[in-house]
């Protein structure tokens, strides 16, 4: 197999689990397995509007409106809230002298008034009419003569039916006409808390009940279906009153997956159960007034969209939205009011979802099938990089069409491809790597294996020269086998394999490494591809323990033949050693190459392996750096060296010292 073979074959061992972790992912993202979803399309709507608040990229119509703040200053100078009807009234005088377009009232006037002048008649025990004539009236009715006919909307609220109210309540509709069952999935109430009998023909009502997930307001229903009838928010009914429209119109978009409410001549865009999606801006950009500037007539209301409610610490009226922590609740009702008029809809849905799933499943795979091919730096700046596209598609649809892209889904079908892919191809390449190791153990011995991996103990491309030892041995008697087995080959097999192996194990057990077997012979190696110490001796040690073991593998080959043939076979072995300077590497050709020693030396020794025959010694070396020292060294390990000669070995013009080793 050729390297380009080789690559496509190994990209194609990849496809497998570069295919199934992301498939397994998008499978676990699509059913919304673990109820990702919800949550992590509120993130992305938290990040995107923390990234691009709605007054920082889209028109905004704040200054049209106003938020009159019932505060900190007009409470310790008018007094203790609820205020006195009367008092309520006259604020609303004022504003009524500057000609709003519609104010919206962020209170349930839902208990009579207790500052009217019949309850204080009775608690002071006089006549009512002198109380009429200290200028002290009917708050309730004052309210609602102030009121009458002007462009007010009054807060109401969904209720749960076990509350109970003491007063009698106003009986109002929410003035909305259903068009081909578009109410089918509105969120549902038992009751209504409205306000008091005084205030029923107030010109508009919309309740004020929000969803907060989380602690944070992120959406808002603009309808509620209260005891099978359907009534507007404050903020929707606001929109009506404001173009003096009689009703608000409801049905389905042409796709059927959205509500369209009308108000006069402004169209919501809700969910199907009558929710509207919040782009939040900064809160700051709705001007606000002290309630008490108003009632001295110091601010100029003509045309202004007003709403009036409080900011006061004491009344508790604060929520968080997904850019700030505190937001007095009626800058809410602006905020809705700001987006309807500026046609900014938020819009979720679950095919958007699997859309967004199935792309982020085709990038995730050929994201995954690079991560299986790439080194880890490479890894490490593609994963977040690949981040980048999901990103700036987010970025688009929410800015240009309203649509939320479910970012940290989508990311996580990307990241956790990546990091599963890495994963796995780290595990497949240490099992690989296992093999490998437990297939060179059959070659070197166990510890140099453990420090293969050791860069400075590995050769470089194309050999390096190095001193070392080198080792041939050859089967005496191997045409004997031959012939005597030529009938039976897997018994010859057999018999050349047990002897192949008891010599290999010896070499080994002294960290030599096999280089290669050549028909009867064996090739080893000291000193590569890790630094053995004192290779020149364990390679003499190995040497002499292959002829001490010649009987025993002798006994267990005649185990292994058939009777009649084990007087016919008597294996010996012939083995030289030379130690001196010889290139280690990778030898041969692009296409194939085998870890292999070339040099003088490796010759040396195989012409001291055939001369054993000759002069008819089991074990002959040759070696320049022998001295008398070093053979009086080696004689205290074990291993005596004689000298034979300094002998001509055949192919070579210098004699070299030739030693017998006993």
């Amino acid at each position: 197999m050729n390297n380009i073979s080789q690559k496509l074959y190994k990209k194609l061992l990849a496809v497998p689990y570069a295919i199934v972790i992301p498939l397994v992912l998008w499978i676990i993202a699509s059913s919304n397995l673990f109820g990702f979803s919800e949550k992590s399309r509120d993130l992305t709507l938290d990040f995107l509007t923390q990234s691009f608040p709605y007054d920082e990229v889209f028109q905004s119509y704040a200054e049209e409106m106003l938020f009159i703040d019932i505060d900190e200053k007009s409470l310790n100078e008018i007094g203790q809230w609820p205020w006195p009807r009367q008092t309520m009234a006259n604020i609303f005088k004022e504003i009524d002298k500057k000609q709003p377009l519609v104010v919206g009232v962020d209170i349930i006037f839902s208990e009579n008034d207790r500052y009217a002048s019949k309850n204080l008649a009775e608690f002071f025990n006089i006549d009512e009419t002198e109380l009429n004539v200290l200028g002290i009236k009917d708050g309730d009715k004052d309210l609602a003569d102030t009121m009458l006919e002007k462009p007010y909307v009054i807060a109401i609220s969904a209720i749960d039916k076990n509350d109970q109210s003491q007063e009698k309540q106003a009986v109002i509709s929410g003035k909305m006409v259903v068009i081909n069952a578009a109410d089918e999935l509105l969120y549902q109430a038992d009751k209504l808390l409205t306000p008091i009998k005084a205030l029923e023909n107030t010109t508009g009502f919309g309740f004020v009940n929000t969803i907060k997930e989380d602690g944070i307001i992120r959406k808002t229903p603009l309808i509620l279906n209260i005891n099978n009838q359907l009534y507007p928010s404050l903020n929707l009914d606001m929109i009506r009153v404001a173009q003096n429209a009689s009703t608000h119109i409801v049905k389905k978009d042409d796709v059927g997956d959205k509500l369209l409410v009308k108000s006069g001549e402004m169209v919501a865009q809700l969910d199907l159960d009558g929710v509207f999606n919040l782009h939040h801006g900064n809160a700051d950009r709705f001007p606000r007034a002290s309630i008490l500037d108003v009632m001295r007539g110091e601010i100029d209301l003509q045309d202004k969209i007003i709403i009036v409610g409080s900011s006061a610490s004491g009344l508790g009226d604060f929520h968080a939205s997904n850019i700030e922590s505190e937001v007095a609740g009626p800058l809410f009702h602006l905020q809705v009011i700001d987006q309807v008029l500026g046609q900014r809809f938020i819009n979720f849905h679950p095919v958007y979802d699997q859309i967004i799933y199935f792309l982020a499943l085709l990038f995730a795979i050929a994201l995954s099938m690079l991560v299986a091919q790439l080194p880890i730096y490479a890894i490490l700046l593609l994963v977040p990089t690949a981040i980048l596209p999901l990103y700036y598609l987010a970025k688009y649809a929410f800015l240009g069409f309203g649509m939320v892209v479910n970012m940290p889904v989508a990311a996580g079908i990307f990241f956790f491809s990546a990091i599963g892919t890495f994963v796995v191809r780290s595990f497949i390449q240490n099992i690989e790597k296992k093999k490998i190791q437990n297939s060179f153990l059959q070659y070197v011995p166990e510890n140099i294996v453990k420090n293969i991996n050791k860069a400075s103990d590995v050769p470089s491309l194309g050999g390096q020269e190095i001193n070392g030892t080198v080792f041939f041995a050859d089967i005496r008697g191997f045409t004997s086998i031959s012939e005597t087995l030529k009938n039976d080959p897997n018994l010859f097999v057999n018999v050349i394999s047990h002897i192949m192996g008891r010599v290999t194990e010896i070499l080994i057990q002294h960290e030599a490494t096999i280089d290669k077997y050549i028909g009867d012979a064996i090739m080893a190696f000291w000193n590569a591809p890790v630094t053995v110490e004192d290779h020149q001796l364990k390679s003499y040690k190995a040497a002499k323990a292959i002829k001490i073991a010649i009987p025993a593998i002798n006994r267990e080959i005649k185990a292994m033949l058939p009777k009649d043939k084990r007087k016919e076979i008597t294996i010996n072995l012939g083995m030289g050693i030379s130690t001196g300077n010889f290139i280690v590497g990778n030898m041969g050709s692009e296409f194939r190459f085998n870890y292999s020693v070339m040099g003088d030396i490796v010759n040396v020794a195989a012409r001291l392996e055939s001369m054993t025959k000759e002069k008819k010694k089991p074990i002959l070396a040759g070696a320049e750096n022998i001295t008398a020292e070093t053979i009086k060294d080696f004689k205290k390990q074990g291993v005596s060296l004689t000298l034979l000669d300094r002998l001509a070995v055949r192919g070579k013009k210098e004699k070299i010292a030739v030693y017998e080793i006993k």
